[in-house]
């Protein structure tokens, strides 16, 4: 999912928004297909022995893939944050907040412990901000542009910075960060399904070798 200024704006309203790294599920799609056309070329071309060995290996890779790519993201509502990583979720008020990091990752500190998005927004890369700005400068003429402007980059407004606003903004409407209990606690809860399937996934590879 791209990050563009309507997601930004939706946050900032305070409505629930999806953060996800740009590129995660195409990797995964894209992952999928290939291994889809793997064992479909084997099937046609009748080794149906080694699409049979093969068979289960693609399915673990299938479900790892939707582990690390296709299912985590960070989304932000007006209650506070859910991060959703492969395996295991947590739901954390914003009251619970004690501190964000916002790096090549996003760290929520809450309750005393660490919380790591494994999809959440990462920062634009230089290249990809250069030309950004290269395009922008190209729109005007170059006579209009202040002195100032003709060396500076300007500060791109991405998801990352929403992720951050909706906590400001929930401190200014007076929720005390750090607070733990009632309410205010963070609930973290295993995703059964995905972890069954995972099982079942390693089991099925074990008893084919």
């Amino acid at each position: 999912m791209g990050l563009d200024g309507h997601s930004v704006a939706k946050a900032e309203d305070g409505r629930a928004v999806t953060h996800r790294a740009p590129s995660a599920r195409a990797v995964a799609a894209a992952v999928w297909l290939l291994a889809a056309g793997m064992l479909s070329w084997m099937l046609v071309g009748g080794a149906t022995k080694a699409a049979g060995e093969a068979a289960p290996w693609l399915i673990l890779l299938s479900w790892f893939v939707y582990v690390a790519q296709w299912r985590p993201c960070l989304r932000v509502d007006g209650c506070g944050f859910e991060v959703i990583n492969g395996w295991r979720d947590h739901r954390i008020p914003f009251g619970a907040v004690e501190d964000i990091e916002v790096r090549f990752t996003t760290v929520i500190w809450a309750a005393g412990k660490k919380y790591v998005s494994w999809g959440a927004p990462t920062p634009p890369t230089a290249l990809g901000a250069g030309f950004q700005h290269l395009s922008d400068l190209k729109s005007r003429p170059y006579s209009i542009l202040p002195s100032n402007e003709r060396i500076s980059q300007p500060e791109a407004k991405t998801g990352r910075d929403a992720v951050v606003a909706a906590w400001h903004r929930a401190r200014s409407g007076g929720i005390t960060p750090g607070v733990r209990d009632g309410q205010n606690g963070v609930t973290s809860t295993w995703n059964k399904p995905v972890i069954a399937v995972g099982v079942f996934a390693v089991f099925v590879v074990v008893i084919a070798r």
